[in-house]
């Protein structure tokens, strides 16, 4: 049974009970009463009615508070324990709350992808992916909806392209190998730029020669950045190992990671320039820039 199947049928048998508990305090209050005006013993009577006043009351009391103070005083609630939450949560990372940091993320981060809305923005930053063919479509789906991504993809002649692949340790990393799929990468992504010309979004990308930093994803919305993920450069693949989130704070990690794309942007060069590739159209709203 899907999540929300399972979460809809729970609400309906809380609110069930709900209604069930209330209906019987209020019979038993009316019952109460009624028995109370068939006894003579007058403390017996007034023991029965003090009973009916407090089930009945109990209820309308229930209700008027649930209507009238019940939201105000969950949303106090919850805005108390998010606060305490994030006052823990800082005490074990200090400084967690300022720049912005919010966990980790243990899956690699396709799924920014699917959460990508019109008229939202990612920056992608990597040297290539390796697995671009199973978010290849995700990608697509979230220009068609209206967003647009920015990927910024290292240029398999450069020499950082080598030297990044003589750092990985592991089966098919080789230099050759990995200048080979980042060259097949950029070409299934030209490919695929062509292909969404007339998509509401857009897609653009760019290669860099220059150090790679860190790999990050950033997602904005209305030109500013609203969460982001980075993960590392290390011996091990660097897309399937853990990276770290980042939330939206004053003065937090994601503006400067942005600052960085953005330099790392207006240094970078269209990877087809002068080679007539022909598979997307620069001046294009998709395309290659």
């Amino acid at each position: 049974m899907p999540a929300a199947d399972t979460t809809g049928n729970t609400n309906r048998t809380a609110h069930l009970l709900r209604v069930s508990t209330s209906l019987l305090f209020v019979l038993s209050g009316v019952g109460a009463y009624l028995a109370a005006a068939t006894v003579e013993d007058s403390a017996i009577r007034t023991i029965l009615q003090s009973i009916g006043s407090f089930l009945i009351g109990t209820v309308v009391i229930g209700y008027a508070y649930q209507y009238f103070l019940g939201e105000e005083t969950e949303n106090r609630t919850i805005a108390k324990l998010d606060e305490v939450l994030r006052q823990r949560f800082d005490n074990m990372f200090p400084g967690a709350d300022r720049y912005g940091f919010n966990g980790f993320a243990t899956e690699i981060p396709r799924s920014l992808f699917d959460e990508l809305e019109e008229g939202e923005e990612l920056l992608w930053l990597d040297t290539y992916s390796p697995d671009l063919r199973l978010f290849l479509p995700r990608l697509c789906e979230a220009v068609k909806r209206g967003a647009s991504i920015r990927m910024l993809v290292i240029d398999p002649e450069a020499e950082t392209a080598r030297l990044r692949a003589k750092e990985i340790i592991g089966v098919g990393y080789e230099e050759s190998t990995f200048c080979a799929d980042t060259r097949d990468f950029l070409a299934v992504l030209a490919n695929a730029a062509a292909d969404l010309g007339d998509a509401r979004g857009a897609l653009e990308v760019r290669s860099y020669s220059d150090l790679p930093c860190v790999p990050m994803y950033l997602r904005l919305r209305d030109d500013k950045e609203i969460s982001g993920i980075t993960g590392y450069f290390l011996s091990e693949p660097s897309f399937d190992t853990v990276h770290i989130k980042w939330a939206s704070t004053e003065k937090g990690m994601l503006s400067d990671f942005r600052s960085y794309f953005e330099y790392k942007w207006s240094r970078a060069a269209n990877p087809w320039a002068g080679k007539g590739a022909g598979m997307a159209s620069p001046g294009s709203p998709t395309g290659l820039s």
